[in-house]
This record gives C-alpha cells, structure tokens and sequence, in this order.
C-alpha cells in the first residue's frame, strides 16, 4: 500500500509540474510560468511519519480559487489532506490608546490565561493592545455586523521602553510566558542590514503600560529570526531538541537581510526573560531552517529577481507573517502572501488597472493571494544543511472577507490548548470611509484523527 501512495504521490508531482509550465498569464497573454528550482524538487516525493498521503495539489495552485465566504469555505486540498481543519468565524478588533487598530501591523499573540490576543496597532505608532476572544466567532457576510471583542488593555507604544541599543521601527512578532510578553521587532528600512537589536521583554504582560521591561536585547540570527515565536508540541520538543522556535522571511525591505522562505530557529525565551543586560544581552539562536541571500541558499533560486517566470513556491515579493508546528504531526505550516505567479512581478511598473507602482508589483492587479507553506519538521532535522529543505505543499489560500487575496494575512497567533489558528486579515474590518482595521478570523487545525 505504501508502495502504491508513493506512485500516486510521484505521478501527482510530475503532473503538477508539467502543468505549472502552462500556466497562462492573469491577464490573458501567453506568458509561461516556469518553475526556477530543479525538477527533483517538486518530483521527488517526500517521506513523512503522516504516512506519505499526498498534500501536494494542482489545484492549489490553479489561476482561478473559488472565494471563501463565512458560510462556504473553500479550503486548500494540501491542507484538508493533512489537518482536520474547520473554519470558526470572525472577530473586530478595536481599541484607543496610544494607536488605533487602522492600518495595523497585525503582529498577535495568544495569552492563554485570559482567552485572549495581544495586537500591534497603527504601523506608525508600533503599540500592543489586548482583546478577549469572544465566546462565540461570527459568520455574519457584513463587517458592520460582527460583534467587537472586548478590550482588556488600550493600545501601549512600547519600542522606545530600551536601556541601551538601537531603537527599531517594526514590531514583527508576539510571545506571552507566564506573563512575560517578548516582542521582536526590527528597523523597516535597514539598508546596511547590521541591525542586531531586535528583542524586549515585558514582565508584565497584564499591564504594559506600568511593566517593567529590558531590551534590546539581540537574537543572534538577527532579521532572520526575529519574526513570529511560538511553542513546539510537547511530542517533539526532545526530537527538535528546543521548547521554542522562532523565524521570519522577506517580509519587508532590504531582502538580502533576511531568509528567503520562511526559517526557523531554536531558541530559549526564558534566558531573555533572565538576562542581565548589563552583562550580556545576546540571545542564542540555532537553525534548523533558514535561506540565508548568499548565492544558492535560497528556498528558490533567484527568487529575488524580478520576472515573468514566478515560482509557485516563493518570489520576489512574498512573505511569510506567521508559522507553526500543528500538535499530533511533524508539519510546520507558514502563511503569507504570493504574487505573481500568473503574470509575473516587474519593478515600478504600471499594472493591468493603470496602477503606478512604487516598487516590485504583479503585471496582474489581481494576482496575488494568500498562501500557505507546508515544511516537514522531519525534514529538516535530516537536512545536511538547513538551507536543502523543500516545502511538501504550498498554496493560495482564501479566506473570507480577503477580497481575493489583496487583504493580506499581516500576522497570526496560535491557542495550542483548543488548536485554534487566529489570522490578523488587513483591512477587512472596515465598515466606514476611512476606518482600516483588521478582522480576526479562526480556524481550528488538529491532527487527522
């Protein structure tokens, strides 16, 4: 029988291939997508402890994905294949303060004593608020009629509240422990790419306005690392040989700082939250993952070019906001957002609907979408190096209220008691002419039972 899910397996991932050399363009023209990486990527199967079942999908992949609506959701077949996975509705998430849930960074984090999300508001202000998650999510097809979540703490800036280093201008990544919150952050614009501060700690996450706090403190994989943290599941922390894991991917500019796919790092929160700054404020990383920019470490090559020939698995302008291991498996998944893939990515160039654009952007207006990436943890713990792993399963991913994927999933958090997967989706809690605040929606990802 295993001999059998092989082939099957096998023949699916040389007809995705061959079928991803004739995809049209998003507008219409003739223009091939080619697939930059050796055929033996995508061909090859992939030895899993989820008994090889196939999660690699053409039609994950397909230029036209149906909408997810609130009450009829289309979910990627990479995905059902792996996970028990139902969608749970959606939350709005507004609170005053030093910042507004406008234009939000989106950043979360799971607070498992309260139920509850931490946010980062405006991406001007760089402030944390707190939500309670409602008891009930809603399914409601108008943003105006979805009920708020309670506020349990306005929005705090808190980038400026450092003893010594570099003050950054982003926060990437939230982590409550045991009512300690540890925010990652970077400097947006880092053209020298030597930035290494990148970490605070708060000890009390319950009132950030009035914590204590030290930082910066520096993760040594620097923006490569410090993005989205989150707890490996009980059953593999032996095996990964860390508690903890943290990551980030080409989310903002100067790329060549960061990896080129989504990375992952072992790392222990309690030696920041421990740390005497005064003596020595680095922070240990170890990669079981990463694509540093360096020639041939990229999860695809040149996928930093701009192209008509875009990758199915990452681009010039794809990002990863947030990544987890799901319990009961060895899957990591990553979510983001891709482009380009039909009709390729050009450098300030003028769109399909007239749009100037100011930097790297589709031919295609509307092609870009959200995304999803399977690792295998496996995978990499076998790796020679831990630029040599390949994802099992990508895709486009819609969720409801995304607008076809122009909204973006701008962060995620994870409640590893209820299995529950929160995404922060850009803009998709507007229900006036000015106001851009996010929606939060859930869905609740388990191991196939």
């Amino acid at each position: 029988m295993k001999t059998l899910q092989m082939s099957v397996k096998l023949a699916l991932s040389v007809v995705l291939s061959l079928s991803l050399l004739s995809c049209g363009s998003g507008g219409g023209s003739s223009t091939s997508v080619k697939i930059d990486t050796p055929p033996t990527q995508i061909e090859t199967p992939t030895e899993t402890p989820q008994e090889n079942i196939q999660v690699l999908f053409e039609e994950d992949i397909a230029e036209d994905i149906r909408q997810s609506e609130p009450n009829d959701i289309n979910l990627p077949l990479g995905l059902q294949a792996a996970f028990d996975i139902e969608y749970l509705g959606a939350f709005r998430v507004n609170a005053d303060g030093q910042s507004t849930s406008d234009y939000a960074i989106g950043a979360l984090g799971f607070n498992p004593d309260n139920n509850s999300l931490f946010m980062v508001g405006h991406s001007h202000h760089n402030a944390i608020a707190e939500f309670a998650v409602p008891s009930n999510l809603s399914f409601e097809t108008e943003p105006a009629r979805i009920p708020e979540a309670a506020v349990l703490q306005p929005y705090v800036q808190v980038l400026s509240k450092k003893d010594i280093g570099n003050k950054t201008d982003k926060i990437n990544g939230l982590l409550y422990l045991n009512q300690n919150l540890l925010v990652t952050s970077e400097i947006w614009y880092d053209g020298s790419a030597n930035n290494a501060d990148n970490l605070q700690v708060f000890s009390d996450a319950l009132n950030i306005s009035s914590s204590s706090y030290k930082g910066m403190l520096q993760l040594e994989g620097q923006a490569r690392a410090a993005g989205y943290m989150f707890k490996v599941p009980t059953e593999l922390r032996e095996r990964i040989g860390s508690e903890y894991l943290t990551g980030w991917a080409t989310n903002y500019s100067i790329v060549s700082r960061y990896s080129q796919g989504p990375s992952l790092y072992r790392f222990d929160p309690q030696q920041a939250i421990d740390s005497v700054i005064s003596v020595d404020r680095t922070i240990d990383t170890d990669a079981i993952m990463v694509f540093p920019f360096s020639e041939g470490k990229h999860l695809v090559a040149n996928s930093d070019h701009y192209s008509l020939d875009i990758s199915p698995i990452w681009g010039p302008v794809t990002n990863a906001k947030f990544g987890f291991i799901i319990p009961g498996t060895t899957y990591f998944l990553a979510v983001g957002q891709h482009t380009g893939l039909h009709s390729g990515i050009g450098y300030k160039i003028t769109q399909s609907n007239g749009n100037v654009c100011g930097g790297p952007c589709s031919y295609d207006r509307n092609d870009i979408y959200n995304y999803f990436w399977l690792f295998d943890v496996e995978d990499m713990l076998s790796a020679d190096e831990p630029w040599l792993v390949q994802p099992v399963s990508y895709g486009k991913w819609s969720h409801p209220y995304d607008n076809k994927g122009v909204r973006g999933v701008i962060g995620g958090a994870f409640d590893e008691l209820n299995n529950i997967l929160y995404l922060a989706v850009s803009g998709a809690g507007q229900i006036g002419l000015y106001d851009t605040p996010p929606l939060i929606i859930g869905y609740q990802v388990k191991a196939k039972q």
